[in-house]
C-alpha cells in the first residue's frame, strides 16, 4: 500500500520539524506548569501576569499584554481576575487620566513567591536533563530560533 508509506513518512517529516518539536516541547512545559499552579488557583497566564508584574511595577494593561505575549483582551480577563482575588491593583498614572499601573498586593506577593517555587521546580526538572553547557547551548539556540522568527525587535 504506496498511500499508507508515503503517509507515514509525511508524518515522520511532520514530527521532526522544528516547528513541531518546539510545540510540542512548549505544550508539555505549559501541562506540567499548570499542574504546579492548580494548588495556587492560578493559571499559566495569570502566574507569568503576575511575575512580569513583580519586574514591571506600574505596567498598564496593554504593555503588560505585550509582556505576556496575549492579546490586550485576555489580559484584561486575567488582570480582572487577579484583581478580583486581591493580588494585584491598579493606581491611576500621573501622566495620563485613562491608563491605570497595576502593582502587586502583598496578598499577591505572598502568592507569587511559593507558586514561583513550584513553577521553578517544573523548569529545574527539565533543566537537569542537560549539562551546564548543554543548557548553556540550548539557550543560545533558542535565542537565535526566536529571533528568527520574530525579528531582532522582539528581543
Amino acid at each position: 500500500m504506496a498511500g499508507g508509506r508515503a503517509d507515514a513518512e509525511r508524518q515522520r517529516e511532520i514530527n521532526e520539524r522544528v516547528s513541531t518539536l518546539l510545540q510540542h516541547a512548549s505544550s508539555e512545559m505549559i501541562a506540567r506548569k499548570a499542574e504546579a499552579l492548580a494548588p495556587f488557583d492560578l493559571t499559566v497566564t495569570q502566574y507569568t501576569a503576575l511575575l512580569m508584574v513583580r519586574c514591571n511595577p506600574g505596567v498598564s494593561s496593554a504593555q503588560l499584554a505585550r509582556l505576556c505575549r496575549v492579546t490586550p483582551q485576555s489580559m484584561s480577563v486575567v488582570t480582572a481576575a487577579l484583581e478580583q482575588r486581591g493580588l494585584t491593583e491598579r493606581m491611576p498614572v500621573a501622566a495620563s487620566t485613562r491608563i491605570m499601573a497595576l502593582a502587586l498586593t502583598r496578598k499577591g506577593g505572598a502568592l507569587l513567591t511559593k507558586a514561583d517555587a513550584a513553577a521553578r521546580r517544573v523548569d529545574q526538572r527539565y533543566e537537569a536533563e542537560f549539562s551546564a553547557e548543554e543548557l548553556a547551548t540550548f539557550r543560545a539556540l533558542l535565542h537565535r530560533a526566536r529571533l528568527a522568527v520574530d525579528g531582532p525587535a522582539a528581543s
